[in-house]
């Protein structure tokens, strides 16, 4: 805080006072909901395995962690099925490689590759790119097909035909984790619905907690001024006060209640525990405002 200096007039009378009204010391509450927005560079879509006895996941002898990483990426992360292998991009995409270090997803959102069945779970790329995973555009698998051609006459027609699936109907982009993508970076298709609902939510939570606090207090300050009377600012702090500790119980209450509610596995259940915070948070707010009504106006 800097120095001041006040001038005012003084008088001879000896015990005289001079009240000196010094500045107003700011005391504004600002909260800052932090938001790690899903799907900022967009989403990959891939349709994995939706059963861990699938007959063709077996024939994979994946093992049986190898097994679940299959089925609930958005648990496990994703992760190719052989992080080992050197097989070549356009022997995965042949499929004469079954266990290689890529992973097949589609760029079409939200639809994905429609040739294959399963269940539907989306990458988020921005978050599978700060993993170290290396993405294969469909530039890139053209580039790889032509050249193995060019290696394997023989195999040209079909190669070709491959080309246009990937191209054409599946929109094929390649993921190689190193070694996976976390689990916070893939959502099922329920798991994203509430990520996104949450981030547009949160924001108006945290632009009108700014809003509101920063303009009560000034109003309150001011109230106390012209009323000569501390009682207004002071309902006005303990009014807040008792919102944002009553945000820190909500927070622990919402996070209970969001893992009795049964949401899937991965950030649902985290993101259910905010909300329930921000609610439970809004209800503290207006218990202060309760307890501040008791003092009185002036």
């Amino acid at each position: 805080m800097g120095n001041y200096t006040y001038q005012t007039t003084t008088n001879q009378t000896a015990d005289s006072k001079y009240d000196v009204i010094g500045h107003l010391m700011p005391a504004k509450v600002f909260v800052f909901v932090v938001v790690d927005e899903p799907g900022r560079d967009g989403f990959l879509v891939r349709n994995c395995y939706a059963d861990a006895d699938n007959q063709y996941l077996k024939e994979l002898n994946l093992g049986e962690l190898g097994n679940l990483r299959e089925v609930y990426p958005e648990k496990y992360g994703l992760w190719a099925k052989g992080t080992d292998s050197s097989a070549r991009v356009a022997e995965h995409v042949m499929g004469m490689e079954k266990v290689t270090s890529y992973v097949s997803t589609s760029g079409d959102y939200p639809a994905g590759a429609a040739r294959f069945d399963g269940k539907t779970v989306y990458i988020d790329i921005a978050k599978a790119k700060r993993s170290g995973a290396r993405l294969i555009t469909g530039a890139e698998i053209r580039a790889a097909l032509d050249e193995y051609a060019n290696q394997n006459p023989h195999l040209k027609k079909r190669i070709e035909r491959i080309r246009g699936y990937s191209e054409a109907l599946d929109k094929e982009i390649l993921l190689q984790p190193r070694p996976s993508v976390p689990p916070s970076g893939v959502f099922t298709q329920k798991g994203l619905a509430i990520s996104l609902g949450f981030v547009k939510y949160a924001r108006v939570v945290q632009v009108f907690s700014i809003a509101f606090t920063a303009y009560d207090l000034s109003v309150a300050t001011d109230q106390s001024f012209k009323a000569k009377s501390v009682h207004p600012i002071e309902k006005e702090v303990v009014r807040q006060m008792g919102g944002w500790g009553g945000a820190i119980a909500g927070a622990r209450i919402g996070a209970t209640a969001g893992a009795l509610v049964g949401v899937e596995t991965g950030p649902g259940a985290v993101i259910t525990g905010l909300i329930g915070g921000i609610i439970f948070g809004a209800i503290g707010y207006w218990g202060g405002s309760f307890a501040a009504a008791q003092i009185p106006a002036q």
